[in-house]
């Protein structure tokens, strides 16, 4: 059991990170069911959409202007269908990911999950409840975001970190909508930029690690930019559009458990700090019964 009593952001991010390497095999596990799939397709249809686009540029400059196909426009039109629609499973396969890992988070902190089965399986009690507060967290956030459009979306910033642990409670705590809410901004409230300054770097250094899997296609696309300025619009093999949107896909899936974690550490540190938790004894009564 590791100590977590109030700690700084650093020590936080490590607990986080400390949870994912003792249980990296289940939770790749859940990922690779839960978000992987979406995020392939989703990253295939991306490139083909986008190599399209440069790669029609490129034929359109060379032939003075030359007009779009028929097959061109079916091939755009079906990349552009599949890659809407598998954004919004992956968004749905993400929310499933985060409820079977916060589910499985307070157990986690004395001993690795038992399996990445029973892992994916426990997200699904609190699935439809998770899923809720998404969307209106997110309705009310790009809500107060629009409405506070002209103080640089301030409203919107407030909202984003007042309820940026109701998907944790809501899970963790077994919490309905608006306790779930409530509880959120009682943790956060004294915390405020403590909280902005944590989320800030969760996102850089989810960025970062996505960034870090995707760097082949990223460095390929320089070395063969250095070799041939128009390298970036001549035509692109099947074989590695395939290779970039499945190296896309592995960027999505592989750090995606890590910001419930990162969430769930938060959380644990904001509760010892404005409850005086006695963690111990409260995780055992948040790890569900089995």
């Amino acid at each position: 059991m590791r100590d977590v009593t109030p700690r700084n952001i650093g020590t936080v991010l490590d607990d986080a990170l400390a949870l994912y390497r003792a249980n990296y095999r289940q939770l790749l596990f859940v990922s690779a069911v839960a978000v992987f799939p979406a995020a392939l397709a989703a990253g295939l249809a991306q490139d083909f959409y986008m190599r399209g686009f440069t790669e029609f540029a490129g034929s359109a400059a060379a032939s003075s202007g030359a007009a779009p196909n028929d097959a061109f426009l079916a091939t755009m039109a079906m990349s552009y269908v599949v890659m809407a629609a598998a954004a919004q499973v992956l968004m749905i396969g993400r929310a499933y990911l985060d409820s079977s890992v916060l589910r499985a988070a307070p157990g986690m902190l004395y001993r690795p999950a038992e399996s990445g089965k029973s892992v994916l399986k426990g997200g699904l009690s609190r699935f439809g409840w998770y899923l809720l507060v998404y969307y209106v967290v997110n309705a009310i956030v790009g809500a107060a975001a629009v409405a506070s459009f002209f103080v640089l979306g301030a409203a919107g910033i407030a909202a984003w970190v007042a309820f940026s642990l109701a998907g944790v409670i809501c899970v963790v705590e077994d919490a309905n909508l608006i306790v779930a809410m409530k509880r959120s901004m009682a943790l956060v409230k004294g915390n405020v930029w403590r909280m902005i300054g944590y989320l800030l770097l969760v996102g850089a250094l989810t960025a970062a690690f996505e960034g870090a899997l995707a760097s082949p296609v990223i460095i390929r696309q320089i070395v063969a930019s250095l070799q041939n300025p128009d390298a970036i619009f001549q035509p692109l093999s099947i074989g590695w559009k395939v290779t970039e949107g499945l190296t896309l896909g592995l960027a999505i899936a592989l750090p995606a458990p890590f910001t419930p974690l990162a969430l769930f550490s938060m959380y644990l540190d904001l509760r010892s700090r404005n409850e005086g938790m006695d963690i111990i004894v409260r995780a055992r009564e948040l790890t569900p019964a089995a």
